[in-house]
């Protein structure tokens, strides 16, 4: 119709304009881009639907008066207007009998235990009420934060249970998801619909297929082969020589300390962390979601997406290989538990604001945070490694510290410059000594301590001599624990290696 005339939305006649434009509707308060109905002497504009919807209607939540529509009151729902709610529903899904709707009482769901809208549907035999919302929950789901298929369960076994999204309390006695392989593992049915949570999949009648696969074969008890070493077994330590600098793990290239290890049983330099060796060859990242497989025999230098530190040795790499992981940042799973923070566990928060890590104070918009307080780490800092050791205390391990609330002055071992005492550091209990974290590691921790053959070209080397050498880029002494060699130079920081890249690149170009 041209000209939509009467009682209904507007007093004034409304004429349909002859061209799609942008415009706010005056009933519903949407922005849309089509043709519009306008009123030429108020200068409003309505949907078709909108411009013809009447002024007075019965509605199912409120069955004993007429309801009236009043333009200008922001809270009235034109779209629950126009689509009451049923009287009564039939949905085995969610109840076995006839569901009826029972407006403006005091519940809690029986489906998720809340109690936020006051329009149930009831079955009176059973004493069971549900939002209308809830009648239509998926039954299998995959949310991104956990490993495992999740079920929807009537109701939990008796106990205490915290949800794993917002870590507040489940009611038991109501339904909830729940892990069939993680026995503490359960989650809100309301928090499932947070953003970032679930991809909106109803997984039943979809088989589960499993992609972590298994990296090493058992050969007996304390024994294994391992997909990267396939020549030799690996045998099962539980504690190593802490007086020995030499022992890193070929995944991670981090120092064996006191952590559980496998060896290999020929080879004197093949040692993995055992928490390396358990990560399985494929699995789905932590971070962006996908498909990734172990790579193990990589050698050139990756740049990590979660961290953004360099590194070598076995990353995780998507199969269209704009995602690569090292493998510290590979194995964080969700929750993540930092015995920085004991009491609640931390989910990985992703925002276009930037955040400040409460470790080192930088920014960062991809964190590991804490739903219930406001405690925030950067990727990085999470993998931060607890014992190390450093060439100014060679008769001890130093402890990474959490910060501490002090008045006194700390002064950093390495740099001789003052240290945070409120943000995290290495400390040695035995000597009453501290030391700042990048001077006790350096930037390529996670690089190669040595050349493997003449090709091999790019390698981390210490910086435990008498005199410090002489960074190719910034001219100046290197005073970092580690130091890159790259194609015969020595660089000092990860800013220098930026640096000699883009000189690099514009050789090239």
């Amino acid at each position: 119709m041209e000209i939509i005339e009467g009682p209904k939305a507007h007093e004034h006649p409304l004429f349909l304009l002859p061209k799609m434009t942008m415009f706010t509707c005056h009933l519903c308060g949407l922005q849309d881009d089509r043709f519009p109905y306008a009123c030429n002497l108020c200068n409003l504009s309505f949907h078709k639907d909108c411009a013809e919807s009447t002024p007075e209607m019965k509605y199912s939540c409120h069955p004993k008066h007429i309801l009236k529509r009043l333009t200008r009151v922001p809270s009235v729902d034109i779209n629950c207007a126009k689509n009451p709610l049923p009287s009564t529903i039939v949905h085995l899904k969610a109840h076995e009998h006839l569901l009826t709707l029972m407006p403006q009482r005091n519940f809690v769901c029986d489906a998720c235990g809340m109690d936020d809208d006051p329009n149930p549907y009831v079955c009176l035999p059973c004493n069971f009420m549900i939002h209308q919302n809830c009648i239509d929950k998926p039954s299998i789901i995959k949310i991104y934060r956990h490993d495992h298929r999740l079920y929807y369960n009537h109701c939990l076994d008796a106990g205490d249970w915290k949800c794993g999204v917002c870590n507040k309390e489940i009611n038991w006695t109501c339904g909830a998801y729940s892990c069939s392989k993680c026995p503490d593992f359960a989650i809100h049915p309301r928090c499932v619909k947070r953003f970032g949570i679930w991809d909106g999949i109803e997984l039943e009648g979809i088989p589960e297929n499993n992609v972590e696969v298994k990296s090493y074969e058992v050969i007996e008890e304390g024994e294994i082969r391992h997909f990267s070493h396939e020549k030799h077994n690996l045998k099962l330590q539980e504690e190593s020589d802490a007086n020995n600098e030499c022992m890193l793990c070929k995944a991670c290239n981090y120092p064996i300390y006191s952590n559980s290890f496998y060896s290999c049983m020929e080879c004197d330099d093949f040692i993995l962390h055992k928490k390396c060796a358990d990560l399985p060859k494929k699995k789905i990242d932590p971070f962006y979601n996908m498909l990734t497989t172990l790579i193990t025999n990589d050698i050139r230098i990756s740049i990590c997406n979660a961290c953004q530190n360099v590194s070598q040795g076995f990353t995780y790499v998507s199969d269209d290989h704009k995602i690569i992981l090292d493998v510290r940042c590979g194995s964080i799973s969700e929750p993540f538990v930092h015995e920085s923070h004991p009491l609640h566990s931390l989910y990985i928060s992703r925002s276009t604001e930037e955040k400040f890590c409460i470790a080192c104070g930088d920014k960062a918009t991809m964190v590991l945070s804490c739903e219930e307080c406001d405690f925030i780490l950067d990727i990085k800092c999470s993998n931060l490694p607890k014992m190390v050791k450093h060439k100014n205390d060679k008769d001890h391990l130093l402890s990474l510290c959490y910060g501490e609330k002090t008045s006194e002055q700390y002064w950093c071992e390495i740099c001789e410059e003052a240290l945070n005492a409120k943000k995290w550091f290495y400390s040695c209990d035995d000597c009453d000594i501290t030391f700042h974290i990048k001077c006790t590691l350096g930037d390529f921790v996670g690089m190669y301590q040595e050349a493997k053959d003449e090709s091999f070209q790019t390698y981390m080397i210490l910086n435990n001599h008498i005199n410090r050498p002489v960074c190719c880029c910034c001219e100046s002494r290197c005073q970092f624990s580690s130091i890159l060699r790259f194609y015969g130079k020595l660089i000092c920081s990860l800013q220098c290696l930026q640096k000699k890249f883009q000189e690099l690149h514009d050789d090239i170009s």
